[in-house]
């Protein structure tokens, strides 16, 4: 990406007022005195492109008064009236024109004006495009700007987890902010004023997209692989309670069908068996006896002239003691059913309860940890009054029982609220079976009744037919259609869940082709050339806070380190408590301690103010020189802007080496705005040897139309 122009148009109550400049495609150094509005330059750069997030607010709000409010010129002010910003990118060979709003009656600043020309520097215009940015989907849509701009600069944002796992786009703001540094916070970290998109480890998913790691196509991969594991966990979930449900209705059990998905389910093993007085008996068994039963049925029916007073009475005594029996058997299932309810209802109870206490213990534990911080004695069990001994308890002073400190209480109520979750799960599962018995028993209920009103019908009837037989063969014939539609649904049931057996093993095959590492061989190549570069940047900016031969890359976080000295330790060691070492650790460093792996000190914590400058100067040059490289492919857009690169009273020799160093790399355009110490010797100094194109500014950047010079 080259910045070819830009163009600051304001009007005022007393006239127009701008600013024009193009830029080379190498080192441009934008001169000027501290007041002179070099910020508002790299501000306005910021805004036209849609990055000003990186100022810490959107729109317009990230601006200076000089952009929206009023301009100060030889003594006096000027209101603004409207103000915009055009500027002038191309890319791979396209040119394209931007134009944003600041102020302006009937333009919001969330609309974006582009020409597909180079209207600034050759004149030439194109249709206008209208796009919208700072608003949902502005980054997805084609008709948002940063889509725009992501398919102009042809880049291919990756997906990346946020940190509630869900994907997202790693948006153009993140990559930006390794390439456009402000004055006031930029210089504060490695990739400083991250806008908040939720996104998990952002400045390490910046670092792998810019040096062209091949993390994010393998995080699709296995992030893929996990998605349609969790689909066939679930699919198999549903398959395996339905058949459960439909077996346990119709009175059967089930074996060798795991709750859980296997690679390996084998559909043969798979029985439905009935228990009846100690003997199981299979599906298709019952079915072949229920046959045989109804043709025995019907032969008797056709050979019996009139039934024997007897056998019906014999067969009544039988259905009574059996309607006896199963109602007994429901009246059982209907107690048990209201016993597991109230005892699922009191197993939530003491879920919620335990659930409260584990909470209130584990603030009650930061709240200790933090007081220990601080060396305070109630959080080392004592009163800061008389340093007696503080239990655990109230009733400590009178009881000798000993009582459960916190991290105790912790441990048990986490192990509780294992417990009733897995009593949960028992009961739930007990309650279906009920269930199921309950409507088992209902139909069985149902059928003796039927049976013996029948049987009492023939006894009291003269006829030869049996009512009783017949009705009979009919509750016989429709539990065996019922029982042919189970075994149909039960076989479709197992097929599927063979195939989902099938896709879990070609799910786990798949992964195994992942790679176990985090980083491949070619990626860990690529950091090796980083580190490399990394080293001889901060040699070449004469950084002495280490020895750099003492320096090494972490490539879990993706930051310098130094190696062989556990400083870590040295800083972690309790001091006693005053106020000023209090302020002291409440002053935010450069090092983050998230990112401080154990036993390795943070190169930024050991290093001066501007050696840590020196750091930063070195990490964002190896990104590019690492993306840049012929035997890398990297996403780096061969731009820099560097706001005051001089920070904390700077060594004049190193800012000579940062602009060589610039100047240097012919795939890079830099843009630097630096003062100088407002001392033309050190700018003399600092720009000696060097090739560039100097932006000079007067009192003011931003002047009248119609002083001399300006566009």
């Amino acid at each position: 990406m080259y910045i070819r122009a830009i163009h600051i148009e304001i009007q005022t109550d007393s006239g127009p007022f701008g600013f024009f400049t193009e830029f080379s495609r190498n080192l441009n150094i934008i001169r000027g005195r501290n007041s002179a509005g070099k910020s508002t330059i790299v501000h306005a750069i910021m805004y036209a492109m849609g990055m000003e997030e990186l100022l810490g607010a959107q729109n317009e709000n990230a601006l200076t008064y000089a952009l929206k409010d009023y301009l100060e010129y030889e003594g006096l002010k000027y209101q603004i009236q409207t103000s915009r910003i055009t500027i002038e990118i191309e890319s791979n060979g396209k040119t394209i024109t931007i134009r944003r709003s600041v102020r302006e009656d009937g333009l919001s600043t969330k609309l974006v004006s582009i020409q597909e020309s180079a209207l600034l520097t050759k004149g030439e215009t194109a249709p206008k495009i209208y796009k919208y940015i700072h608003d949902a989907n502005s980054a997805q849509i084609d008709e948002g700007f940063f889509k725009y701009l992501e398919t102009f600069l042809e880049l291919k944002l990756p997906l990346v987890p946020r940190t509630n796992n869900k994907p997202t786009k790693l948006y153009l703001q993140y990559i930006f902010a390794a390439m456009i540094i402000e004055q006031k916070r930029g210089w504060t970290d490695y990739i400083a004023n991250l806008p908040y998109f939720g996104v998990r480890d952002a400045r390490i998913k910046i670092v792998d997209f810019l040096v062209g790691t091949d993390v994010f196509e393998t995080d699709a991969r296995r992030d893929a692989l996990d998605q349609e594991s969790k689909q066939i966990y679930d699919d198999w979930q549903v398959v395996q309670r339905t058949i459960s449900s439909e077996t346990l209705k119709h009175g059967f059990r089930l074996s060798n069908i795991p709750k859980s998905p296997v690679p390996d389910f084998n559909a043969e093993l798979v029985n439905f068996y009935k228990t009846s007085e100690g003997v199981n008996e299979s599906l298709l068994e019952y079915r072949q006896r229920k046959t045989s039963e109804h043709h025995l049925i019907g032969l008797r029916l056709s050979q019996q002239t009139e039934a024997p007073t007897q056998e019906i009475a014999q067969s009544i005594d039988k259905h009574t003691n059996d309607l006896e029996r199963f109602t007994v058997a429901y009246e059982t299932c209907l107690g048990d059913l209201g016993l597991l309810r109230a005892t699922l209802n009191s197993n939530s109870l003491n879920t919620r309860q335990a659930r409260d206490e584990l909470s209130k213990n584990n603030a009650a534990q930061k709240l200790i940890k933090f007081g220990a911080s601080l060396n305070m004695s109630t959080a080392s069990n004592a009163c800061p009054a008389c340093h007696q001994s503080i239990g655990n308890s109230l009733v400590d002073l009178h009881e000798s029982i000993p009582h459960m400190d916190i991290d105790t209480n912790i441990d048990y109520l986490t192990a509780q609220l294992r417990m009733l979750e897995r009593e949960k799960g028992g009961i739930e599962q007990s309650i279906k079976e009920l269930e199921a018995l309950k409507e088992q028993l209902i139909r069985t209920l149902s059928t003796t009744k039927s049976a013996l009103r029948a049987l009492r019908s023939d006894l009291n009837s003269n006829s030869s037919v049996s009512k009783s037989g017949i009705r009979l063969q009919v509750q016989i014939e429709m539990e065996i259609e019922e029982l042919s539609k189970f075994e149909e649904s039960s076989n479709q049931a197992i097929n599927a869940l063979s195939t989902l057996s099938q896709r879990a093993f070609n799910n786990q095959k798949a992964r195994k082709q992942i790679p176990s590492d985090h980083y491949s061989a070619d990626d860990q190549a690529k950091y090796s050339l980083f580190e490399k570069m990394f080293r001889a940047n901060i040699s070449a900016f004469d950084y002495h806070s280490a020895a750099i031969e003492d320096i090494e890359f972490n490539r879990e976080n993706l930051l310098p380190y130094l190696a062989k000295i556990e400083l870590r330790e040295i800083n972690g060691q309790r001091q006693p408590f005053n106020s000023s070492a209090f302020e002291e650790s409440t002053v935010p460093t450069n090092g983050r301690n998230v990112d401080s792996p154990k036993g390795k000190g943070n190169i930024a914590r050991e290093s001066s103010a501007s050696d840590f400058v020196r750091l930063i100067w070195s990490y964002l040059l190896s990104i590019y020189q690492t993306s840049s490289h012929p035997t890398v492919n990297g996403n780096h857009l061969g731009f820099l802007l560097l706001d005051e690169p001089g920070q904390h009273s700077m060594a004049t020799k190193s800012q000579q080496a940062l602009f060589q160093l610039l100047s240097s790399e012919k795939g890079l355009q830099s843009i630097v705005a630096a003062s100088f110490d407002d001392s033309e010797a050190t700018y003399k100094e600092a720009t000696s040897n060097v090739e560039f194109k100097l932006i000079q500014l007067g009192d003011k950047s931003i002047l009248p139309l119609n002083v001399a010079g300006n566009v």
